[in-house]
């Protein structure tokens, strides 16, 4: 029975780009390989800390939403607690209600973006500056 869940994770800000992304698609290739259904990946880029972790004041986050069964989240928690390069994770299972608010909201954010014409920001007004 695949069920839906959400990992966050949190990477330290000292690795590359390169490094983050192969990261990142090192944990989804996990999921697929044991069965799970990638519904959203984001990379959310680099982010100040609440409080400091291991002496870092940021972090860079990324996020997967998912439906798999249990033993694929077992396997990839296994294989983040092992991971050094990250700070934090956490993973939640996601009900049915919660699901379809996150995919209406992404469904509106598309729509929102498909629609708004691409017009470059407005000049400030004559007088103030900038």
């Amino acid at each position: 029975m695949q069920k839906s869940y959400e990992t966050i994770l949190i990477v330290r800000p000292t690795l590359n780009d390169q490094e983050i992304a192969e990261l990142i698609e090192n944990y989804r290739g996990i999921l697929v390989r044991e069965g799970a259904e990638i519904l959203h990946l984001a990379d959310l880029g680099k982010k100040k800390l609440a409080y400091t972790i291991r002496h870092f004041q940021n972090g860079h986050y990324a996020l997967y939403r998912y439906q798999a069964p249990a033993a694929a989240v077992r396997e990839l928690e296994r294989s983040l607690k092992i991971n050094e390069d990250l700070l934090r994770f956490l993973t939640v299972k996601l009900d049915e209600k919660e699901l379809a608010v996150l995919q209406a909201a992404a469904a509106a954010q598309a729509a929102a973006a498909a629609a708004a014409p691409d017009v470059p920001p407005a000049a400030p007004p004559a007088g103030t500056e900038a």
